[in-house]
């Protein structure tokens, strides 16, 4: 009898030991844990690429470990870079003579329109009046409004895509510069290689030959989209051209 009793003891203290399953408990557990792990894995993705690229960047530090007669290619290419550099700054210039082109081009819309209302009320007082002269007066000065106001447009839409062209210029030399400061920097790296220098070996080459296949994708493309908008700008001169001075011809500035 006290064996029974004995084991029944031991029985009902496991049973108190033992806490009941928590489905629900267990479901947030995992749940935390998945975070966790995703947000360890973003952090660790996003600090990678910026790793990736210092490795790439030549430091100024390790640049001057070499002599004078090692860094000739270096010079070169940042001689290309100076070169697009002022290509740049005449870009921007660019942009500002289009600007003023604008602020013109505007001053002339509100002329027109203020000559097109004159001449609408004087077709009125002609019309009212019924005196021939008047009537043909009116009439002569609205053609000339009309014509006046055609060209105010055109001048304004010629404005427009001036502008838009010197923006897509502007963003061309940026990717240019981009492109040169990419080729600066493998220069060193290589120039750093070909000297046999130890600290060369903790940059990563791929990712410094990278940085400039894609700076020469960039510039590519904003070479396209400044070259579509340069002719956009030149129909819009001719189309402004012609209607300033019909009797030129398509061709006659």
């Amino acid at each position: 009898m006290r064996t029974v009793t004995s084991r029944n003891i031991g029985s009902s203290r496991s049973g108190r030991d033992l806490a009941p399953f928590d489905p629900f408990a267990s479901l947030l557990s995992l749940t935390a844990l998945a975070l966790l792990a995703l947000l360890a894995a973003s952090l660790s993705g996003c600090a990678t690429p910026k790793a990736a690229t210092q490795a790439s960047v030549v430091s100024e530090t390790d640049f001057a470990r070499l002599a004078a007669s090692q860094i000739q290619p270096v010079d070169e290419a940042r001689a290309q870079l100076g070169m697009a550099q002022d290509e740049l700054g005449r870009a921007k210039l660019g942009v500002v003579t289009g600007q003023h082109e604008g602020a013109l081009a505007r001053a002339d819309q509100a002329a027109a329109s203020a000559n097109l209302s004159r001449a609408a009320a004087e077709t009125k007082v002609g019309q009212d009046s019924n005196e021939p002269a008047q009537v043909r007066q009116a009439r002569d000065d609205t053609l000339v409004a009309e014509r006046g106001k055609a060209v105010a447009d055109a001048r304004l839409a010629y404005a427009k895509k001036l502008a838009t062209s010197g923006a897509a210029q502007v963003a061309a030399a940026e990717r240019k510069v981009d492109l040169m400061t990419a080729r600066v920097n493998l220069a060193k790296l290589q120039a750093l290689r070909d000297a046999g220098v130890a600290a060369a070996g903790k940059y990563d080459r791929e990712a410094a030959l990278r940085s400039v296949t894609d700076a020469q994708a960039a510039h590519e493309r904003a070479m396209a989209t400044a070259a579509e908008a340069a002719r956009e700008t030149s129909v819009a001169a001719e189309q402004l051209h012609a209607l300033a001075h019909p009797g030129d011809g398509a061709t006659g500035r």
